[in-house]
C-alpha cells in the first residue's frame, strides 16, 4: 500500500484513500476460482544437465555478446559457459538449440507483490504471470506470513515461481507507533524469518529505535519514507532502499518556499510546482554518501498521470489474465484522479518529467538503482509490468544495457550475494531467458522469448503460452458467471 494524502492546491495527491483501499482489496482477495496448477509441474527439475547450444549469451557482467557459445546447467547451476566448439556438453543433457538466439539472466522485480493465503490458486497464476515473463527473481513487498512457507517451497522445488525475498508485514503506526512497541516488531519480524522490514508511516522517534535495532539484527527495512521523518532522516538512517523515489520531491522544494497550507500530496504531487531541480545534485550526493538504493517504480506515476483513458489501459492484452475487479478498481481510480477540479495535466506531466530526470541523475552519477514497477498495482500486470517499466527508464535516458543492468546484476548486489545470481557465469544460478533477438539493441527484444529457465527448470515459450491460455480462459469463464 502507498501513502496517501489530501488534495494540494495544484496537482493534489494523485489517488485518495478510499480508492486506494479498493484498489488493494482487489488486488489481495481476487475471486478467482482457478484450481488447475499444471503450470507447477512442467518441466520439472531434475539433475539432468541442459545445455544452450551455440547461443549469443549476453552475460550482463560487462555489456557485450558471447557469440555461439554453449552455456552447460546441471542441478540448478550455471556449470560452464565456452565457445560452441571447445564446450563439453555431459552425456545425456537435454540440447537446447540456441543458434541465431540470446541467452540472457533471469529479470527481477524488487517492488513487487504475491497474494496472501486466501486464494492458493491464484497466487500460484501470479507466480506464474511473473515467471511467464522472465521474471525469475520477486523481493515480495507484500509481506504476509504465509510467504514464508511459499518462498521455501519455491526454493525447494515444490513449486514453480520466482525465487522470493519476503518483506515483513507492513510497519504501520498501529503496530510501531513507538519506539518501544517499533524495536519489538522487528525482532518479532526477524525472528519469524522475514527478509527484510516493509516501511510504511510511522512516527520519528519510532523509525529511529527501528533503524537502530534492525541494524543490530542484520535486518534490511526497506520501502516507504514517512514524511516525518523525510528523505534526511531516511539517507541518514541508511534505509536500504527507497521505494518510488519517496520524498525526494519534498527534498527539492525551493527553499524559502511558502508551503504553510500546502499537502505535499502523493509522492510530492501536490508541491512539484515549487521544485529547484538546482537541488537534485544535493539530493544524488546525499544518496551516494548513504549508499542507499533507489527502486523508481515509474510506472506508478505514469499510468495515472498518463492521457490514455482507463477504459483503454484495461483492454492492453496483459490484462486478460486478472479478475475483473481488480480492473475495475484501476479504471474507477484513475477516473477519480483525473476528474478532480485540481488535477492538472501539465502538472502531472511536470511529476513524470522530474522523476526521469531525478533517476537519471542518481544512475549517472553511480547511486545504485534496481529495477520495480510495483505489480499488481495501477495496470501493472505481474511480470507484464516489468516491460513497461523498462520502456519508461529508457524513456529517461538509460541504454538498453544501463536498464538491464537495474533488473539483472545490481539486484545480486543489492542483496549482498553479487556471485549467487544475475550474470551468465559459472557457479550462477540457472534463472535464464532465451531470447530470438538481442536485448541489447532493443529492449522490447526481452519480450520476444523463445523460453525460460527458472530455478533449473526449463520452460519452453510454447509451454508458457499454454498456461497463459489457461489463465486466461478461466478468468474470462469468472467475468460471464459474474455478468
Amino acid at each position: 500500500m502507498h501513502r496517501l494524502a489530501s488534495p494540494a492546491p495544484r496537482l493534489g495527491t494523485i489517488l485518495t484513500a478510499a480508492a486506494f483501499g479498493l484498489l488493494l482489496a482487489a488486488c489481495s482477495s481476487p475471486d478467482s476460482t482457478d484450481a488447475a496448477v499444471d503450470g507447477r509441474t512442467t518441466s520439472a527439475p531434475s539433475s539432468a544437465a541442459i545445455a544452450f547450444v551455440g547461443v549469443n549469451v549476453v552475460p550482463m557482467d560487462r555489456e557485450a555478446v558471447l557469440e555461439n557459445h554453449t552455456v552447460v546447467v546441471e542441478d540448478g547451476r550455471i556449470v560452464s559457459v565456452a565457445p560452441a566448439d571447445e564446450a563439453q556438453v555431459p552425456e545425456g543433457a537435454q540440447r537446447i538449440d540456441g543458434a541465431g538466439r540470446w541467452l540472457m539472466p533471469g529479470l527481477t522485480e524488487m517492488h513487487g507483490h504475491v497474494p496472501g493465503p486466501d486464494n492458493p490458486a491464484y497466487a500460484e497464476d501470479v507466480l506464474f504471470l511473473y515467471v511467464s515473463n522472465g521474471v525469475t527473481t520477486v523481493r515480495n513487498m507484500a509481506g504476509n506470513a504465509s510467504h514464508l512457507e511459499l518462498r521455501d517451497g519455491i526454493a525447494r522445488g515444490d513449486l514453480l515461481g520466482p525465487r522470493l525475498y519476503a518483506a515483513s508485514p507492513w510497519l504501520s503506526p498501529d503496530k510501531a507507533g513507538t519506539p518501544e512497541s517499533a524495536e519489538q516488531a522487528v525482532r518479532e519480524y526477524q525472528a519469524a524469518g522475514f527478509d527484510l522490514i516493509k516501511l510504511g508511516s510511522i512516527p520519528p522517534d519510532a523509525y529511529v529505535r527501528m533503524a537502530e535495532t534492525a541494524h543490530a539484527l542484520g535486518m534490511p527495512f526497506a520501502g516507504h519514507v514517512p514524511r516525518e521523518v523525510g528523505l534526511t532522516g531516511a539517507l541518514d538512517a541508511r534505509q536500504a532502499s527507497i521505494d518510488h523515489l519517496d520524498s525526494y520531491v519534498e527534498f527539492l522544494v525551493a527553499e524559502g518556499a511558502e508551503v504553510s497550507g500546502r499537502d505535499p500530496g502523493w509522492f510530492g504531487s501536490g508541491v512539484v510546482d515549487l521544485v529547484d531541480t538546482d537541488r537534485i545534485a544535493e539530493a544524488v550526493e546525499r544518496t551516494l554518501v548513504a549508499g542507499t538504493w533507489n527502486v523508481p517504480t515509474l510506472s506508478l506515476i505514469e499510468h495515472l498521470a498518463s492521457a490514455e483513458p482507463a477504459e483503454a489501459m484495461i483492454r492492453w492484452p496483459e490484462m486478460r489474465y486478472l479478475p475483473q475487479d481488480v480492473l475495475d478498481g484501476w479504471v474507477r481510480s484513475k477516473r477519480e484522479v483525473q476528474s478532480r477540479d485540481n488535477f492538472q495535466p501539465l502538472a502531472a506531466q511536470q511529476l513524470v518529467e522530474l522523476r526521469r530526470r531525478l533517476l537519471k541523475a542518481l544512475h549517472d552519477a553511480g547511486a545504485p538503482i534496481a529495477l520495480g514497477s510495483d505489480a499488481p498495482q495501477f495496470f501493472n500486470v505481474p511480470g507484464f509490468s516489468i516491460h513497461h517499466e523498462m520502456r519508461m527508464m529508457a524513456a529517461a535516458g538509460l541504454t538498453p544495457y544501463q536498464v538491464l543492468a537495474t533488473g539483472t546484476r545490481e539486484p545480486a548486489r543489492y542483496f549482498g550475494t553479487p556471485d549467487a545470481f544475475g550474470t551468465v557465469e559459472p557457479g550462477r544460478r540457472a534463472d535464464l531467458i532465451l531470447l530470438e533477438a538481442n536485448p541489447l539493441d532493443d529492449l522490447a527484444n526481452v519480450q520476444r522469448r523463445a523460453g525460460v529457465l527458472v530455478n533449473g527448470r526449463w520452460l519452453p515459450e510454447a509451454d508458457i503460452q499454454a498456461r497463459l491460455q489457461r489463465i486466461a480462459e478461466t478468468v474470462g469463464e469468472e467475468r460471464q458467471v459474474a455478468e
